[in-house]
């Protein structure tokens, strides 16, 4: 790992290593635009674990223009004077920090309190609202807004800035891409008309901050759509960059709107995903690129600077599931790294659901101020009854506190539903978790206790001071009949279906991604139709997962309806409501219900009034996703 950890200089801003940590907005933003004690100590965290610099997320440069909720931003001297402070702290840890400087523009939500968003050309954002075309003589103000906030972010301590004008995607995107930019004047049409704003914005801030203040620039290396951005347009457009100052490019890929997976690569991206445009436009630039895009392993970040593809790394969701990510290489514990699997649950799903990012594997991210490991005071000897990715994470956090652990799992293989989980196309990567729990386990000397299924009877009659009960829940089986099994059944091997006409009933995630699998494993004629009675498919899942798996779907023929309820079931044939309308269907030869699970609770409820310490979680507790799991499991063992 010697490439990762030699010294790196853009303009005057050296850094101790080859990481950078990506610019995410996660939900934690202060209303006054200046990170509070829980957003502050998650960056901490971070600078801790050794990444050489931190660029934070979209820090608007008009407080009146806010990008999708509370936005980081310079309001006054006092605001600059709190930023200062916070500064210092990161670069007590030896790291580097800058800020995402950006004007929102179409992405901004000014049309909820009454004002258009502003864009190159006017059309509808990301949130299907309407945005209006910026007049030439309005441009000038919001460069100079640009150049005041870079000016603002220098005083405050940061390190240098990063500009963004990536993805087709806010203000400096929009009148990059030609998928948004349809102007005909002097800011439109060419490829050096499109960037005119941008060149003229580095210019300004290159005035006012000075040649050796560094400026990044994030840009998409290939926006991945038809009519967009394509590297060889990257190619001849960085010459003109660096010769108005830019001093370092961060590349990308893809264009928000279309292909949100391309943006925030998913399951089914490879890793590395902007690598080779990062090596191409390496090869014309004079000054540093770096590279974002699922850079998610030591040996993924090590090779691409080694192989001279880039200059640095910048790692995003890697250091949400560990902080410690850098600090773990360097000290030869790969083994003791939290993997991050690409499932986009908790740092783009609870987003989605109005709530702060989180994270599957690691459930103190961005609780950093609130949630830490404590030793136990007194070492209790524990019993986890059930191995899946709660029970899992439950018995590590108590070891790690010190207590006794025994771990009892009723089948021979650890992982419970992850295993499951991981069976559909694209999701083999869920298995990290499970490899990287097992590690720990044995790390910590948690005794395993495989194919043993626990009674009441053996935790009434046992030592154990504390019993956390995971012992997950059972999929719901509406209708019996001799063609009808669930999902659960199917993704487990207990079903084989190869063939055949399939309803499936449910078009939650489970449901689209049985389906997927059936296709994959069929050998003969297979017809797959997945109901839903909401008003669409995948409720829930993060849009970089959704829309490509939609896509993969249709691809292959499934016939997705939505608003759709079955009524009753006789034979091969099914009566089903839509909007209030039944009709009949036959022909077919199976049916899959994924329309979830009940949490099993027997055993809880023959045991909660023993005098033990009793904590149910997980899936026994209540049906849910890995997110919640893990999040009990690390609760239940901090209550110990």
């Amino acid at each position: 790992m010697a490439n990762l950890f030699t010294e790196l200089k853009i303009g005057s801003m050296t850094l101790k290593n080859r990481t950078f940590m990506a610019p995410m907005s996660l939900g934690y933003v202060n209303p006054d635009g200046v990170p509070g004690e829980e957003q502050q100590a998650y960056w901490l965290a971070r600078a801790k674990g050794g990444v050489g610099c931190i660029i934070t997320d979209a820090t608007t440069v008009d407080p009146n223009t806010p990008y999708l909720g509370h936005t980081l931003c310079f309001r006054d001297e006092s605001s600059i004077a709190r930023y200062r402070e916070f500064t210092d702290k990161i670069h007590s840890y030896g790291a580097k920090i800058i800020p995402q400087i950006t004007h929102p523009g179409p992405e901004s939500i000014c049309s909820f309190s009454g004002v258009t968003p502003v864009s190159s050309s006017g059309y509808k954002n990301s949130m299907g609202q309407d945005t209006r075309a910026l007049e030439p003589e309005e441009l000038p103000a919001i460069i100079a807004q640009y150049a005041d906030a870079s000016w603002q972010a220098k005083q405050a301590g940061f390190d240098g800035i990063e500009l963004h004008c990536a993805h087709g995607y806010m203000l400096l995107g929009s009148f990059l891409s030609p998928l948004r930019n349809t102007r005909t004047d002097a800011y439109g049409g060419s490829l050096m008309n499109r960037a005119r704003l941008l060149l003229e914005t580095v210019d300004a801030i290159k005035e006012k901050c000075g040649a050796d203040f560094p400026i990044i620039l994030r840009i998409s290396g290939s926006e991945r759509a038809a009519g967009g951005n394509t590297v060889e347009d990257m190619i001849q457009l960085v010459p003109a960059l660096i010769e108005h100052g830019v001093d370092a490019f961060e590349i990308s890929g893809g264009v928000q709107y279309e292909l949100p997976n391309k943006i925030i690569p998913s399951h089914g991206e490879k890793a590395g995903i902007n690598v080779e445009e990062a090596a191409k436009i390496k090869s014309v630039s004079t000054v540093p690129v770096i590279v974002v895009g699922k850079i998610n392993t030591p040996e993924l970040a090590e090779t691409v600077i080694r192989e001279g593809k880039a200059d640095a790394v910048v790692l995003g969701r890697a250091l949400l599931a560990e902080p410690e990510f850098v600090h773990k290489i360097q000290e030869g514990r790969r083994d003791e790294i939290a993997p991050c699997a690409g499932c986009l649950v908790g740092c783009v799903g609870e987003q989605n659901k109005r709530r702060p990012a989180s994270c599957v594997i690691n459930p103190f991210a961005g609780k950093e101020s609130r949630l830490s490991i404590e030793p136990a005071e007194i070492s209790k000897k524990v019993a986890v009854i059930g191995g899946g990715i709660g029970g899992m994470a439950a018995a590590r956090m108590a070891a790690l506190r010190g207590e006794t652990v025994t771990l009892f799992e009723k089948e021979e293989n650890l992982g419970g539903q992850i295993l499951l989980a991981a069976v559909p196309p694209y999701k083999e990567p869920l298995i990290k978790w499970i490899l990287f729990l097992e590690h720990e386990l044995l790390r910590l000397h948690v005794q395993i206790k495989r194919g043993h299924l626990v009674d009441a009877e053996e935790i009434l009659q046992s030592n154990f001071d504390a019993v956390i009960l995971a012992n997950g829940s059972q999929p719901i089986m509406p209708k019996e009949s001799e063609n009808a099994c669930t999902a659960h059944q199917i993704l487990k091997g207990e079903k084989k279906i190869t063939q055949g006409n399939i309803l499936i009933v449910g078009g939650g995630m489970a449901g689209l991604e049985t389906a997927e699998y059936l296709d994959s494993a069929k050998t003969g004629n297979l017809t797959l139709t997945v109901i839903e009675m909401k008003h669409t498919m995948g409720e829930g899942m993060a849009p970089a997962n959704l829309v490509p798996a939609i896509i993969r779907l249709k691809d292959i023929g499934v016939n997705l309806l939505t608003q759709t309820r079955l009524v009753s079931t006789a034979g091969d044939t099914v009566r089903l409501e839509t909007s209030g309308e039944e009709k009949e269907l036959s022909g077919f030869t199976h049916i899959v219900y994924a329309v979830g699970s009940r949490p099993d609770q027997e055993l809880y409820h023959a045991v909660k009034d023993c005098g033990k310490e009793i904590y149910l979680i997980g899936d026994a507790k209540e049906a849910g996703q890995a997110l919640q799991a893990v999040a009990d499991g690390a609760a239940a063992a901090m209550a110990l």
